[in-house]
């Protein structure tokens, strides 16, 4: 019986192993690759180099440093052949060729246009319009409001008012409700998924047939999203503090925030500790992800990091992989790399 209750305890405890193992923290890199000397900084990013194209070149690197003696500005440079300086100033000559550790955004950052877009009267109904695009004609509306066309002007998305409603449409035909006034439209890198954002809580055709003394102006700068599938985030009160939304790059994954919670395709994450922005936030699923706060970099595991000097990343097969560079208190100069 004894030796039974311990097989039984064993194998609770390798069940609860297994169990846990996901929760157990993503490996991470990291190597030393200098140390400053007292009052020495790394200047700006321009200045503060990897050779390589990907990943984390740490065995070929190229750092620039500064300080302040004697009411003096000296510069210093640091490679794998150990540090050489000081000096009055950096030339573009003593500089890497092809070095290289440019950031790449974790967004989706696209200008959409309005190019190619008419709207168009109808001759026998000056009431109505028609939105005429890439020899297609939609409509007929009340009033249209705001249309954008993705960067391959393939798709044009659009806000316009049909039977005194506002309506969310796309050219390939779908159409769903929304309400307010259209501040502006986030599309996925594919052109595939669009995500509005609008105020309020009617359109002007609605106002004007609104009892001014029935308004409550309280709720006029509500914010609520609506998905070109048919979903609905918020209204969002002026206290809730709406913050952004985008698309995550090379990705139709979308993230907004209200206050200092992210929501992950419509998902409330966490809490942070502080707002996060689309500069600074980076994610593969609903418990992998990282990001920047004032002092620290931070992942979803609880892991922290010292601040980065710089940092890069790129995905590959779903997984992204952060590189960066930090400082610590000592003066040793480091770079780190780990997944999500």
């Amino acid at each position: 019986m004894v030796r039974m209750k311990k097989k039984i305890i064993l194998l609770i405890a390798l069940v609860l192993a297994v169990a846990l193992a996901p929760l157990a923290y993503a490996q991470v890199t990291q190597k030393k690759v200098a140390t400053l000397g007292a009052n020495e900084t790394i200047v700006t990013p321009e200045s503060v180099l990897l050779a390589g194209s990907g990943g984390c070149a740490v065995d070929d690197f190229f750092l620039v440093t500064q300080s302040y003696r004697s009411g003096k500005t000296q510069f210093f440079t640091y490679d794998r052949s150990g540090k050489k300086g000081p000096f009055e100033k950096i030339t573009p000559d003593m500089l890497r060729k092809g070095a290289g550790f440019e950031s790449a955004k974790p967004y989706y950052d696209a200008e959409f246009s309005q190019e190619g877009i008419e709207a168009a009267p109808d001759p026998n109904d000056p009431a109505k319009q028609y939105l005429e695009w890439n020899g297609k004609r939609l409509g007929p509306f009340q009033q249209i409001l705001a249309a954008y066309v993705t960067p391959d002007k393939g798709k044009l998305y659009a806000f316009a008012v049909k039977a005194g409603k506002l309506r969310f449409l796309a050219s390939d035909g779908r159409d769903v409700a929304a309400e307010g006034m259209p501040v502006g439209v986030i599309i996925s890198p594919d052109g595939t998924k669009a995500v509005g954002h609008c105020t309020g809580h009617f359109t002007p055709v609605e106002g004007m047939q609104l009892d001014p003394s029935k308004i409550d102006f309280s709720t006029i700068d509500d914010v609520t999203l609506f998905t070109i599938d048919g979903r609905k985030f918020g209204p969002f009160g002026k206290s809730a503090d709406f913050g952004e939304m985008w698309f995550m790059a090379g990705s139709n994954d979308w993230v907004f925030t209200v206050g200092h919670t992210a929501y992950y395709n419509g998902t409330a994450l966490k809490p942070f500790g502080e707002r996060i922005s689309k500069d600074n936030f980076w994610i593969d699923d609903a418990s992998r992800y990282a990001w920047l706060e004032s002092d620290k970099l931070q992942f979803s595991d609880g892991t922290s990091f010292p601040y980065p000097v710089m940092i890069k990343w790129e995905k590959k097969g779903g997984k992204t992989t952060l590189c960066w560079v930090s400082l610590r208190d000592n003066g040793d100069v480091v770079v780190y790399s780990r997944t999500l």
